[in-house]
């Protein structure tokens, strides 16, 4: 895979950019959108434009992050990734935590939502994972950026994470935002299990336990060990919290007498104070701290869900969400997501013969025109893959028909007739 020398010049810059694709690969969530103010008002399809104009800006944020920040002569002041993971994962927490409350009595549920899940993420992902794996083991030189690959049936299983934590290494580049899609499908098997389980009344104490848990096991993990970021990066228990907040913003809109005229008018400024400490946070840890890794994505995920749920209450706010170019990003996001690692290295390693960079003046037009390249196979991914399989899923179609008496929060004795 290339000289040894060029290797061992390259590892101390490798490892401080792996460790930033750690931190800033954003997983892309299922469809779905904002709420109107009134929690009890009739669903409409007007909701989905904010969510998608959200999630858009996300994946923009991902891919300057990834193709200006995030390389060795990189620009450090468009590393804001690590903002798009948590806003990913709490976006993703939310909209099947909705789900999950609006369908769980239908006695078909687990069919339907492990059908679509599969309809929605599998298909683009095996296409991606595919091609890339193929490409990445016949070109022999080091531009293909695979110094440790990790098996291919990790990919497939989703258990490459696994893989990242006992190897140190996040394997082959280009595949390495697919460690967010580990989480996630981890992530779709377990929950469900928990608002079946958990009487409704008790669900967001369980989930508020849950998550102060993966708060402590961070901790306890720095405080035992120096190698700790990355498993507490990359696995189900360290982002638990993350994906949590979502689920607790779903039970807000779903929780009947929740106060929204006293909590309205603070969601806006909770994430300007979470952003504040956060900034404080990583100031205090100075170079050897981990009081980021530790309370950094809690504080993040708070930030994220309130500024969530004051789109889906309405906030005027909510209407710059609703741009086209936001909307288009959020409707090829999850391709988008995928492609764009692969995307500029090709491009990098066939025109140039070396790794993504920004230090000469050739590498920044090829990186500047990797970005049409990589929104152009994203639309096309999405129209000629996920949108028809996509449409199949939707084909499987909620029963209607009860499973049996259906908890609902803060209602009367708990339960209704389902």
């Amino acid at each position: 895979m290339g000289d040894s020398e060029e290797l061992a010049r390259t590892r101390g810059e490798r490892g401080v950019r792996d460790l930033a694709t750690i931190v800033s690969c954003a997983a892309a969530p299922a469809r779905s959108g904002d709420s109107p103010p009134d929690p009890s008002a009739p669903l409409a399809e007007a909701r989905v434009i904010c969510l998608d104009g959200l999630r858009g800006l996300m994946t923009i944020f991902v891919v300057v992050s990834h193709y200006f920040g995030e390389v060795p002569h990189g620009v450090a002041a468009v590393t804001f990734g690590w903002i798009a993971v948590d806003m990913f994962f709490v976006l993703s927490g939310y909209l099947v935590g909705k789900l999950i409350l609006e369908k769980q009595h239908n006695d078909n549920f687990f069919a339907v939502f492990y059908v679509r899940r599969a309809c929605r993420t599998l298909p683009i992902y095996a296409v991606c994972v595919a091609v890339s794996a193929v490409a990445i083991r016949l070109v022999a030189a080091p531009w293909i950026d695979a110094d440790v690959q990790f098996p291919l049936w990790s990919y497939f299983s989703f258990t490459q994470n696994i893989f990242m934590v006992t190897t140190d290494s996040v394997g082959a580049h280009w595949l390495s935002p697919t460690w967010t899609l580990a989480v996630e499908e981890h992530f779709y098997l377990l929950v469900p299990a928990v608002f079946f389980l958990v009487p409704r009344r008790r669900v967001a104490s369980v989930l508020i336990g849950c998550a102060f848990a993966a708060v402590a096991g961070r901790a306890l993990l720095c405080g035992f060990s120096a190698y700790c970021v990355v498993p507490a990066s990359v696995l189900l228990p360290g982002r638990a919290d993350v994906l949590i907040l979502g689920l607790l913003a779903a039970l807000a809109i779903k929780t009947e007498g929740v106060p929204w005229g006293r909590i309205d008018g603070a969601l806006p400024w909770v994430p300007v104070a979470a952003l504040v400490i956060i900034c404080g946070v990583r100031l205090a840890d100075g170079e050897a701290g981990h009081g980021f890794t530790v309370f950094g994505p809690l504080l993040c995920a708070i930030g994220c869900a309130a500024f969530l749920l004051s789109l889906v209450r309405g906030a005027p706010e909510a209407r710059r969400f609703h741009s086209k170019v936001l909307c288009f990003f959020g409707t090829t996001s999850y391709a988008v997501y995928l492609t764009h690692l692969p995307i500029l290295g090709l491009m990098h390693g066939i025109l140039l013969g070396t790794r993504p960079d920004l230090a000469t003046q050739p590498q920044w037009i090829v990186t500047v025109a990797a970005i049409p390249v990589c929104v152009l196979a994203g639309w096309m991914l999405t129209v000629l893959v996920e949108r028809p399989l996509t449409q199949y899923g939707r084909t499987w179609r909620w029963s209607g028909r009860s499973r049996g008496a259906l908890r609902v929060p803060g209602g009367a004795g708990d339960t209704v007739s389902g």
